[in-house]
C-alpha cells in the first residue's frame, strides 16, 4: 500500500513555485508510518496529507536549483561580520548534574520531548480507516 499525493491541495503553509513537479509523489505506507511517528502529524486526514504533499513539493524545488560555484553559508547575516569565539572549555565535568535536571534519561542521554504519545500502528490505522468516511 502506498499513498499518492497530487497537486492542487491546500492546508499547509509551504511556498510554491511555477516549477513544481507535475506528477504525483508516491510515498510507501511504511515511510508514511515513519513520518507520522517522527513528525507527530496524523496523515489519515486530508489536511495531514495536504501538508505532506506540499512539504514534498517544496523540497523537490531544491533539485532544480543550480548551486554550482556557490559557497556554503555559515550565517544568513551576510551583511555583518560574525567573529567566532575560540572553542575552549571553561568548566565541565558536570554531566551527572545536568542529567538530573531531565525528567527522563536513557543510558546517560536526554529523552526529548517527554511524554510523546505514540501514534497507532499501520494495522490500527487501517482498521480505523475502514470505519471512517475518508
Amino acid at each position: 500500500m502506498s499513498v499518492e499525493l497530487y497537486q492542487g491541495t491546500r492546508g499547509c503553509n509551504m511556498g510554491t513555485s511555477a516549477r513544481e513537479p507535475a506528477s504525483p509523489a508516491h510515498v510507501p505506507a511504511d515511510l508514511v508510518d515513519k513520518l507520522e511517528r517522527l513528525a507527530l502529524v496524523d496523515f489519515r486526514t486530508k489536511q495531514g496529507l495536504a501538508c505532506l504533499e506540499k512539504a514534498i513539493r517544496f523540497a523537490d524545488q531544491l533539485h532544480v536549483v543550480d548551486t554550482t560555484g556557490v559557497e556554503p553559508m555559515d550565517s544568513v547575516l551576510e551583511d555583518r561580520a560574525l567573529n567566532l569565539r575560540g572553542d575552549a572549555v571553561v568548566e565541565g565535568d558536570c554531566a551527572e548534574e545536568l542529567l538530573q535536571l531531565s525528567k527522563n534519561t536513557v543510558e546517560e542521554y536526554f529523552v526529548a520531548p517527554p511524554g510523546n504519545i505514540p501514534l497507532p500502528t499501520r494495522e490500527e490505522r487501517t482498521a480505523m480507516l475502514k470505519h471512517s468516511e475518508f
